[in-house]
């Protein structure tokens, strides 16, 4: 399998949703009244150390980043917390808004 860095472009929807699998339900509200940046040091807080997956993906948090293994495209990629919160903030601030 192939690791790479995050480019902030590439598998965003293979990427959202091994995200939105990881967080927690409780971790919505926060990013709803935090900026991204606090809302990367709260996950990081809350989940470093974490883990979870199935067939699709596998998805764990370390100290400094996430990383996550999207098995069917054979790519793990390193996301550092701030740029996978701002990921998800973007998109439950647009869901929030429909």
């Amino acid at each position: 399998m192939e690791h790479i860095k995050w480019d902030g472009e590439s598998h965003i929807p293979e990427l959202l949703e091994a995200l939105l699998y990881f967080i927690d339900d409780d971790d919505i509200e926060p990013a709803m009244r935090m900026s991204y940046g606090d809302y990367g040091n709260y996950l990081k807080e809350k989940h470093s150390n974490g883990g979870c997956g199935y067939s699709k993906f596998h998805i764990y948090g370390t100290a400094t980043q996430i990383k996550v293994e999207l098995r069917e495209l054979g790519i793990s990629y390193e996301i550092t917390w701030n740029k996978a919160a701002k990921l998800l903030h973007k998109h439950l601030h647009e869901r929030n808004e429909r």
